[in-house]
């Protein structure tokens, strides 16, 4: 399969799976720090599974990134890919530690980080669960630091994944004090791919 095209319909159909995970994670990210939390999907889109460097800023970009394994009805990947300095405002909302220039993602912070990514995987796959009609449940998020080329190198081979394609939901977390842009990608297997598909189609 080189390529995915969607139908003016389904690319709807794909904006509103998008429009219902931000919901959702912004409503459980509000109510686990206890502030608004808004939430908006720029684009959700397929893309090959070589081009998640580009879409994230490159191969060489330093990124943070939560990593989990989907078990269940649709055996898949997951990554959340954010800006180390992104990375550390998500983690400043919920330990209250200021970022300066010189910070660094310690323990504090990844520990901050995979609690978010727990709350965030939970919330996306809710929804995607719901419109596929499959129970789809999360592992609990290793997270990685490292340039975002090696990061996809570390999923393809480390976790072998066989996919082609992700499903790519960029996301805006905006609160107060902070603007944070994350990169969701679910990467499924070749079967789950399909099944994903066919929800889109009908």
């Amino acid at each position: 399969m080189g390529e995915i095209n969607f139908t003016d319909a389904q690319k709807d159909a794909l904006k509103e799976i998008g429009n219902i995970c931000a919901g959702n994670a912004a409503t459980a990210l509000s109510q686990m720090l206890k502030t608004k939390i808004s939430i908006v999907v720029p684009r959700i889109l397929f893309l090959p599974i070589e081009a998640v460097p580009q879409a994230v800023g490159g191969t060489d970009k330093l990124v943070a990134g939560l990593v989990l394994r989907v078990l269940g009805d649709l055996p898949s990947t997951i990554i959340f890919i954010f800006s180390q300095k992104d990375a550390l405002s998500l983690a400043s909302l919920l330990t209250g530690k200021l970022i300066t220039n010189g910070s660094v993602i310690g323990d504090l912070e990844r520990s901050a980080l995979k609690e978010v990514g727990v709350i965030l995987a939970n919330a996306y796959l809710g929804a995607l669960g719901s419109f596929v009609g499959l129970g789809l449940v999360p592992t609990v998020p290793e997270l990685i630091v490292d340039m975002a080329g090696a990061m996809l190198d570390y999923v393809l081979i480390e976790l072998s994944c066989e996919s082609e394609f992700a499903l790519l939901i960029e996301s805006e977390f905006t609160e107060v004090s902070a603007s944070i842009k994350g990169h969701f990608f679910l990467i499924p297997n070749p079967a789950g791919l399909e099944t994903i598909i066919q929800a889109i189609g009908s």
